[in-house]
C-alpha cells in the first residue's frame, strides 16, 4: 500500500514543480516589464530590458544618473534559466521604454512589441507584450 502511494505522488509532485516553475519565471519576466518601465518613468529618459534567450535571463539598462550623463547602469538581472530551470525564448532582443514609460521603436529595438515564451518540460507559457509596452493578458 505504502509503495502506491508514492508511485502516485511522485508524477503528481514532478507536475506541480514544473508548473509552479513556469509560474514563477513568468512572474518574474512580467516584473522586469514593469521594472523597465518603472525605471525610464523615475529617470525620465530611455529603459531598455533586454532578453537573453541563449542565457535564459532578462535585465534592464537605463542611465539612472541625475545628470543623465550616458553611463548606462544594469537594473535587475534575472536567470530564469538557474533560478527555475526555465528555458526563455523570444522574438526580440530587447524591449525599449521612452521617458514616460510607452514602449517604443529605436535603433535598439527596431520593432515595438514582443512574444516571450517559458517552457520547461512538457509545459510552456507566454507573455504576449503589445508595441506600448503593456502585458497582454489572457
Amino acid at each position: 500500500m505504502v509503495a502506491a502511494i508514492y508511485l502516485i505522488a511522485l508524477p503528481t509532485l514532478s507536475r506541480t514543480r514544473v508548473t509552479a516553475s513556469i509560474h514563477n519565471a513568468r512572474h518574474v519576466v512580467v516584473s522586469s516589464i514593469a521594472l523597465a518601465r518603472a525605471t525610464a518613468i523615475r529617470y525620465g529618459r530611455p529603459a531598455v530590458l533586454r532578453l537573453d534567450a541563449a542565457g535564459d535571463r532578462v535585465w534592464v539598462e537605463a542611465d539612472t544618473s541625475m545628470a543623465a550623463t550616458g553611463v548606462v547602469d544594469t537594473v535587475g538581472i534575472f536567470h530564469v534559466g538557474e533560478e527555475f530551470d526555465v528555458d526563455l525564448t523570444t522574438n526580440r532582443s530587447a524591449l525599449c521604454f521612452n521617458g514616460r514609460g510607452v514602449g517604443t521603436a529605436s535603433a535598439t529595438c527596431p520593432t515595438a512589441g514582443a512574444l516571450i515564451v517559458l517552457a520547461l518540460r512538457d509545459r510552456t507559457d507566454s507573455v504576449q507584450v503589445s508595441p506600448v509596452g503593456r502585458v497582454m493578458t489572457e
